[in-house]
């Protein structure tokens, strides 16, 4: 249990960290970004964090929003809904399960291809204003 408590801790301050090292220089015109995650079967995804990952002049910038029970999400850069730089974005869905399971074998709603970056697929470009990303993620992929 203490290990557990203790690597949910690490993650949490290792995200606040990030986030707060990616705003730095994101003092220009911010986008909002919102929208719904659902499954393969139409039903909203009720858990998780969504990240949205890119470079805009030259600086990393990190964007999440949690993924409220109705599938639906804001993105954040430093605050709650300040919102996104605008940019072309790299997205993954992180289920927010702290286990020690290895991801591929988690017993995930969603194929957890979208937990990383690099297999997701999941990219955006945001534009200045009002921007609405629903996603719908694939099946879990069967185990053998």
């Amino acid at each position: 249990m203490r290990d557990a408590c203790f690597g949910r801790r690490r993650l949490a301050t290792g995200a606040a960290l990030l986030l707060a090292v990616c705003a730095v220089g994101c003092g220009r015109q911010m986008a909002q970004v919102t929208g719904t995650i659902t499954l393969d079967n139409g039903s909203p995804l009720t858990r998780g964090l969504v990240v949205f990952e890119g470079t805009v002049d030259g600086k990393p910038v990190m964007a999440r929003g949690e993924v409220k029970a109705d599938g639906h999400y804001l993105l954040s850069t430093a605050k709650p809904g300040d919102g996104i730089p605008p940019g072309t974005y790299r997205v993954l869905i992180n289920p927010l399960d702290s286990s020690d399971i290895p991801d591929e074998q988690k017993n995930l709603p969603f194929d957890y291809k979208y937990m990383r970056y690099d297999t997701s697929g999941l990219e955006y470009e945001v534009k200045p204003g009002t921007n609405d990303f629903s996603i719908k993620l694939g099946p879990p992929r069967r185990r053998r």
